[in-house]
Formats: structure tokens, sequence, C-alpha cells
């Protein structure tokens, strides 16, 4: 799919283009950024906001560090290594060093760091052969010095040798003979120059003939004349024969060299490619810093809903004048997909438009959004303008010659993947004609189910959008008080021009104002005057949603503070109740022990009674589903100073002790409770039961006996 070339000056993407440009470093990804296009489909799209958004996050991240290389052009280069007998120069070979230094430098980064940027690396991961080339550049090309090595070759290091000891024994002699002249004071003030590599004597030629050395050249007023020492006249020209044998044997140089990277030629599209791409990658992460860009949540149907959605270059401009941008809020899904706004003149109509048309183009060119976190896009194969006063002298067209033939483009090019943007729709025309013809194009329109925001003055557009079932009015609102534009977007009423009160704002008499109102039908001033009161209706109970909503708030934070609180204190009650239950039933335990204690016969061992009792606490943790587990650290809860008075305490345990055993002894034996013989272990059930004498059975066997001979098992347990 291809930008449309009006809408791109319409809603000034070149701009956005050029900003962009001004972030990449070399000539190729500027070239790029210059002639942003749309990705070809959604999938590409989604593919390119998720590397970005990694980037984004290594940006700005404290312990990553992203390379970002300056790619220089090497398509000269490359050019010579196509041509058979092409020879590289020393300047291009520098420039392929530096690219595989660079691209050496962010493929090394996306290894090391595979874990935290897994896209990077998946970008970079197909390239290889970095050292292959590397190699043979570095065998001929000195790296800090970027210049030819003197042992690239045997010759060259015999030719440059032969020139320093020519160099030392010129500068020698040269310094000699400039010592002995300027003693002479045959000697400019300036003493020597340097023309084609030879070092000359600066003479005031009244001297000329009294300096011994061929005359080279005369200043321009003739009054210094430039000669060299005739001591070095043999040297100079030794120095310049080497300089040819050097400049030759530099060419032989280049040449291995040249052929030896025709075979990397694919490498270095590779490199070069790599490099330009996170160029681009780079400048819309630094760009979209600028004005707070963010990756919206891609939507697979038609749905745009924007939060705060702000033109990228106004808030740019805003933020240097130090002014505030207002957001808007925007949405279309299919069963909304015609907005229409109208509201005054420089009301904020034209720029909402603006602002809609420009964002979603970079959207679909990979773009991060000027709009709030949890705004949502979706795609549009193609994306329509019409905005401004585009006249045109070359094809002698008045601006509704312009919209009308714009329009019949769009008739012809508009379908359900179509998002429209048409300001002052049906407008350069006699109001009541123009407004007729707007009302059948929007008909079409709507009926080719496209996607449109429009803006417009025109009473019957407004009334046709009321009747249109996805179709919705807005209004930029205006304070009918201060008769200032507010420059908010509100969405479910047409608005007023305000035609009057605009005027009266900048300036106009009153009674001009009051003559023309006299030239409107008496019902066009009662509906603009009831679409006015409708607006300040609107604002008010704007004001009143915007109160309760933040009363709402409030509520629902006070609730959710209580109900944490409840949480910690139902919190302290449970360890309270665990740690109280949990003593009761040492207490507890430890009053049966002190009974037995009493009860000792020395006759009989302790342990029986002690093993009984733990017998009896062991089958009651057997009988419970989930058996209490007594905590050794489980601390006690802070109670008041009172509830800590010992006395106290030892009341409360026996309290405790008493009311258990009051329970057993109130409790009388009964047909089929379950029962033992005191001091036994084997339990049966009551069967019959006569005063005090009962009969139990045991196993197989039936035994008669007196209450005072047993105990109840389930009071025990």
């Amino acid at each position: 799919m291809q930008l449309d070339h009006q809408s791109k000056i319409d809603l000034e993407f070149d701009s956005v283009c050029e900003s962009l440009a001004g972030y990449c470093k070399s000539s190729k990804a500027k070239e790029l950024a210059l002639n942003l296009r749309y990705f070809p489909d959604i999938k590409s799209l989604r593919k390119e906001f998720r590397l970005l958004e990694e980037i984004q996050t290594i940006h700005q991240s404290e312990h990553l560090n992203l390379p970002h290389p300056n790619s220089e052009d090497i398509d000269g280069a490359l050019k010579l290594l196509r041509v058979e007998n092409g020879v590289l120069i020393l300047a291009e070979l520098i420039k392929i060093y530096k690219l595989c230094v660079g691209t050496k430098q962010l493929i090394k980064f996306s290894r090391d760091n595979k874990t935290e940027a897994p896209l990077v690396y998946e970008a970079c991961v197909h390239i290889d052969k970095i050292d292959d080339v590397l190699d043979i550049i570095k065998g001929v090309l000195n790296e800090k010095e970027l210049s030819i090595k003197d042992d690239a070759s045997k010759n060259l290091f015999a030719i440059r040798n032969q020139q320093r000891s020519n160099r030392k024994e010129i500068n020698r002699n040269f310094d000699k003979a400039l010592r002995h002249y300027r003693s002479e004071g045959f000697l400019d003030d300036t003493q020597e120059t340097l023309l084609e590599n030879r070092r000359l004597l600066s003479v005031n030629s009244s001297y000329k003939k009294r300096v011994k050395g061929r005359v080279v050249g005369i200043s321009a007023k003739g009054m210094v004349t430039y000669i060299e020492p005739a001591v070095n006249a043999e040297l100079n020209r030794n120095q310049d024969q080497l300089r040819i044998q050097e400049h030759h044997e530099l060419h032989l140089i280049f040449s291995m060299i040249t052929d030896q990277l025709r075979s990397q030629s694919s490498n270095l599209k590779a490199f070069q490619r790599l490099l330009v791409r996170f160029d681009v990658y780079n400048a819309k992460v630094r760009f979209a810093d600028v004005y707070d860009g963010i990756k919206p949540k891609i939507n697979k149907t038609k749905k745009m809903y924007w939060e705060q959605a702000i033109h990228p270059l106004l808030k740019i401009k805003n933020t240097e004048l130090g002014l505030e941008t207002i957001g808007q809020k925007i949405e279309l899904d299919e069963e909304t997909r015609f907005l229409v706004i109208s509201g005054p003149n420089a009301g904020g109509k034209s720029i909402t438009l603006k602002t809609v048309g420009l964002v979603q183009m970079m959207f679909q060119s990979g773009l991060f959004l000027p709009l709030g976190g949890n705004s949502q896009c979706c795609w549009f194969d193609n994306i329509y303008s019409d905005i401004g006063d585009n006249q045109s002298i070359e094809n002698q067209l008045s601006t509704y010659s312009y919209r009308i033939n714009r329009m019949k483009f769009f008739l012809e090019e508009a379908n359900e993947n179509t998002l429209l943007l048409l300001d002052e729709f049906g407008s350069g025309s006699d109001p009541e004609l123009g407004g007729a013809l707007a009302e059948v194009f929007y008909e079409e329109l709507y009926n080719r189910n496209t996607f449109a925001i429009i803006t417009t003055h025109y009473a019957n557009i407004k009334i046709l959008t009321g009747t249109m079932p996805h179709a919705v009015n807005a209004c930029m609102l205006f304070d009918t008080k201060s008769l200032k534009p507010q420059y908010e977007l509100s969405v479910g009423q047409p608005g007023s021009s305000f035609t009057f009160e605009v005027a009266q704002y900048n300036g106009i008499a009153p009674q001009l104002l009051e003559k023309a109102k006299l030239k409107v039908s008496e019902s066009k001033i009662k509906v603009d005057k009831l679409t006015v009161a409708l607006q300040k209706e609107k604002s008010k109970y704007k004001k009143f949603n915007t109160e309760s909503f933040l009363a709402k708030k409030d509520a629902n934070k006070t609730i959710v503070d209580y109900e944490k609180k409840l949480a910690a204190l139902a919190k302290k009650q449970n360890t309270q109740i665990n740690y109280f239950e949990q003593q009761t039933k040492y207490v507890s335990m430890g009053s049966k022990i002190y009974e037995q204690i009493k009860k000792h016969d020395k006759a009989k061992p302790l342990n029986t009674a002690v093993n009984k009792i733990v017998s009896i606490e062991k089958a009651k943790l057997r009988a419970l589903e989930k058996p209490i587990v007594l905590e050794k650290k489980i601390k006690a809860p802070k109670l008041p100073v009172s509830a800590l008075d010992k006395a106290a305490v030892i009341k409360i345990e026996n309290e405790v002790v008493q009311a258990e055993e009051k329970a057993v002894a109130q409790r009388e034996i009964k047909v089929g409770d379950k029962v033992r013989f005191k001091n036994q272990t084997k339990t049966g059930e009551v069967v019959e039961l006569k005063g005090k004498k009962v009969s139990v059975i045991i196993g197989n066997m039936t035994f008669k006996t007196t209450l005072s001979e047993l105990e109840l098992y389930d009071v025990l347990t």
C-alpha cells in the first residue's frame, strides 16, 4: 500500500519524517526516514513495534547500552567492487572498515544480551563473517592512524624507510641554511614556506641573488622570493621519485585488497543494511522521547480508541514555548464509524482532524504514538484527507474545483478499509447548493462502510448525522462566558459555530452584530441559541459528572482502605484465638496428668496412666480431618497490661479445668454410648441399662457390670 501524496502534505507527515531524520546518523538512514512508508501488513507492523519497544527498554536501562555506530555510505565502494578492474581508494577502505567495526559491536551486544534482548538478537543472528572481512583489512590498515601500514608490503616498507632517511637529511640541511641566511638578514619575517612538499626559504627579493639555490616562486607583490636551497635540490628530486614509487606500491596494495573484498560484497551489503536499520530504530525511539510516544495496543478488528491524542508537532512546539497541549479522546468502531465535528472557527476542529490523520499515518509507518497508555489502534488500507485551501494555479483550479476532484477520487477509491478526513465538508460554493451536494456525498461514503472524521458548519450535515445509526455528532467546546474556545472535543451533540460570539471576542462592534442578527431568519437564530444552550447544559453536566467521578473514586479508595484494615484485624483475631486455644489445650493436658500424679499408687507404674492419656490424645488427632498442630514458636498476642496479670491467668486456667470436669460429671451413660472399664484400654458399647447395672458388648462377648466401673470413651477422647 502507498501513502497518498496529497494526504502526506495535508497532514504534515513530511515534517514528522524530517524530524525523525534529524535523529539518524548515517545518510542512508536519513534517506529512509525522509521517505518513510507504510508497513505492508499488520503482522509486520506488530513485529516492528515489539522490537522498538525492546530497544526503548534498553535505552531506559541503567546496565544495558545498545551500540549506535555510524554506518557511512559504502555504495561507492560496492560499485567499485562490482567493476572488474575497479580499485578501492583509502577513503572507501576506511568506510568499509568502520562499517565492519560497528557491525561487530552490535553483534557482540546482541549475543552478550540474548536473554535481555531476544528480538535484537533475532534481528542480528543472521550476520556472520565479520572477522573474515576485518582480517583482510587489518592486514594492510593501521587501525589507530587509519592509514596503510608501512609493512603492508616489502617494497612499501623499503620505500618509506628511504623516505624517512631522505627527509631527515633534507631537514638537517634546510635548518642549517635557515640559520645562516637568517643571521645574514636575508630572510623575510615568515622565514620559510612549504610548496609542493618542499621546504623553501622566504627571501627578501633584494637579496635573492645572494642565496644559493633555485627560485621556485615569487609573492604576489614581488617582495618575497621563494628559494630551494641548492644543497637539497638532489635530495628533493629523490624524495619526489620515492613518492611516485610509494603511490604505485599503494595502488598495487589497494588492487590486492579490492580483489580479496570482492567475494565479500554480499556480506558488506548485509552489514550496511543492518546498521542502517538499527540507525532508524534508534532514531524512532529517541524521537518518541520528545513527544512521549508509546506503543499502542493493536486491534484485529476496526476499533480505534485513543486517550489523550496529541498532535506531535504541536506538542514539540508548545513544549518549547512552555505551553500546555490539550489531548483529545477519539473513538471509532464499526458501530460508530462517522464522527462529525462542528463548532467555532479557531476552536480546534482542523487540528483535531489533522491529529487523527497524522497519528494514524505514524502508526502504520511504525512510529511510537503521542497517546495515553490505554489507547488502541487498528489498521486501514487507505488514509485520505481533504484539508485546507488547495487551489491550483497550474491547473487553473479553484478551491471548490479542487475539492470536487478530490471527492471524485474518494468516491472511486473509498471502501470499508478506508479512513477519510474531510475538513470544512461541503464548503467552497453556495452554502445551500454546496450543502445539498455535500449531503449526497456524505450518504454515498456512509453507504460504502467507510470510516470518516468530518468537520462542518452545515446544519443539514449535523441533522443528517443524527439520523444515521453508525454516525455521531461532536463539537469543540466553547466558553460562552469568556467567549474563548476550550480546544476540547465533546462527543454526543453538534456544536454551534458561535459566529456572533467569536466576532464579539475579536472586537466587532455590538451594533453591527445586532444588525447582522436581523438579517438572519428567526428560526436559524433559535436553532443556534438552542445549540448553545445545549452545549452549556452539557458542560454543566460534564462538571457534575467529573465531580461525581472524583467523589466515587475517593469513596472506593476509602472502601479499599477499610477492607485492608478489616483483613488485618481478622488476621490478628485468628492469631489470638489460636493462641488461647493452644494454651487451653496445654492447661487441660496438664490437669489430667496432675490428677494422675495425685492418684499415683506406688504399686502401679505412673507410666501406664500417662501412656493412657497420650493414647487418648492421639486418637483424637486421628479422628480429625485436619488435626490441630501445636506450634512451638507461636507467640502470645499483644494484650492489655491488665490481661497479663499472672493471678488473672491462673484464674482463667482454673475456670477452664473446672468447666471440663463439670462437663464430664454431668454427662450420664446411656444405651448406645461407647464406654470402657476404668484403667482398661478396650472399648465396648452399652446395650442394656437397668438402674446402676449395665450390659456392655466388648468384641463378641457381653459383660454385666455397674456404672461405677465404667467411664465414657466419648468424653475422654
